[in-house]
């Protein structure tokens, strides 16, 4: 699955609320997962499941890297390297 940049951010800021149930309606590019959301190493397979679930976002978790998920640009950006060829 490829989506425009803004819609792939969208999709990633509704998992996070979904995950941490809570409104992330403040939330961008730059939000820090792990500092500002609180995101911790369970809640980081949730959104991946989620993603999976909800929006069809298929990536493998063991090439997943720290700084991947430190913002919701990089997870967006993680996401479309992943799924390029999709």
């Amino acid at each position: 699955m490829t989506a425009p940049a803004g819609d792939l951010q969208a999709l990633v800021i509704k998992s996070l609320e979904s995950v941490l149930n809570t409104d992330l309606s403040n939330a961008g590019a730059g939000t820090k997962l792990f500092e500002e959301l609180g995101l911790d190493s369970t809640s980081v397979l949730e959104l991946l499941m989620t993603l999976e679930d909800d929006h069809g976002i298929e990536v493998d978790p063991e090439q997943l890297e720290p700084e991947n998920l430190e913002t919701v640009a990089a997870v967006c950006a993680f996401i479309s390297a992943s799924t390029a060829g999709d």
